[in-house]
């Protein structure tokens, strides 16, 4: 069997293929092959990538054949087929789908497996604001650019519904069995995705082998701002170096500050009618396909354009510049 998976982005998919990587020897002993096909440059063998992102690269700017890649594709596939193989990049999810399953026209749908996570619309959002204003790829104001992609949600909800997704996945992959999961920590296998998608698979970790309990702060929309003037001004690699620095300071860490109260329970509640079907087919035991959103009062009361929300910019501001000059 092989698996393709295909995040979404923001679900950890990062700290899956890292794993991977980094445990070969485990990985043998469960059974599981990570596909080295499309973690390769195909002008070269050097040590294969942490993921299979060489396949959307090529798809997104070359228009040549995927004859290459379905070639390695398959041949190391019949070489392990004694294994559950692995595919995952988080960019096949938004790439072409179409070209994406020439990579695997060779291998029968019944040996192929499709899963990604699905995460709540609103805290996608979120994640994804902060990382394209940590690389300083912000247009504007933050509410100015929220809103917009707001409205853009409001005449295209296909952008974010699950449903639209499934019918792209089913149009490029017929007879492919689709395996949706819920990015949800308490829902998942020993709450991490990696101890989640290696059992989903089939080939689960015992007790012992599972990664370290890890919690990754959330940093702030304030130190995403200024980690992006940073990227701007000094370049993405040296906003990368400092982001690495920990820095407890209340200004630095902060979750649910980038949509506003209203405007998150809208977009739950908005994509979530559309995706009723999806829900029903793949999660009938749930009520609904997320629960509402649980948030603080202090979150409650958050809205982005006050003075406090400028103040926390400003001293996060602050704390980066001195971290980079202190390089």
């Amino acid at each position: 069997m092989l698996w393709l998976h295909m995040g979404m982005p923001k679900t950890g998919t990062t700290a899956l293929q890292g794993f991977l990587r980094s445990n070969g020897a485990l990985l043998d002993e469960i059974g599981l092959r990570y596909m080295e096909a499309g973690r390769r440059r195909l002008e070269g063998s050097q040590r294969p990538a942490l993921s299979h992102n060489i396949v959307a690269f090529h798809i997104n700017r070359n228009a040549g054949p995927m004859d290459p890649f379905r070639a390695a594709m398959t041949s190391e596939f019949d070489e392990f087929s004694d294994r559950t193989c692995l595919v995952s990049s988080e960019m096949f999810y938004s790439c072409d789908l179409t070209r994406l399953a020439e990579v695997f026209t060779d291998i029968p749908s019944r040996a192929l497996r499709i899963t990604f996570y699905c995460r709540r619309y609103s805290d996608f959002l979120e994640a994804d604001y902060k990382q394209r204003a940590k690389n300083g790829r912000l247009p504007g104001g933050a509410s100015e650019f929220i809103r917009a992609q707001l409205d853009q949600i409001r005449e295209q909800p296909e952008r974010l519904s699950f449903s639209a997704k499934l019918a792209q996945i089913r149009t490029a992959f017929p007879g492919v069995t689709i395996v949706p999961l819920l990015y949800e920590r308490s829902d998942m296998v020993r709450g991490n995705v990696v101890d989640d998608v290696l059992s989903r698979i089939g080939t689960p970790l015992a007790e012992g082998q599972s990664p370290e309990a890890t919690s990754n702060p959330s940093q702030s929309r304030a130190a995403s701002e200024a980690f992006g003037i940073v990227a701007r001004a000094l370049g993405r690699q040296k906003s990368r170096q400092l982001r690495r620095m920990v820095v407890d300071d209340p200004a630095m860490l902060r979750r649910n500050d980038v949509l506003e109260p209203d405007e998150r329970a809208w977009l739950d509640e908005y994509l979530a009618k559309h995706d009723v079907a999806f829900q029903q087919e793949f999660f009938p035991d749930r009520a609904e396909l997320f629960a509402p959103k649980q948030l603080s009062e202090e979150d409650k009361l958050f809205r982005r354009d006050t003075a406090e929300e400028y103040e926390a910019l400003r001293q996060a501001s602050e704390i980066v510049f001195r971290m980079a000059l202190s390089q």
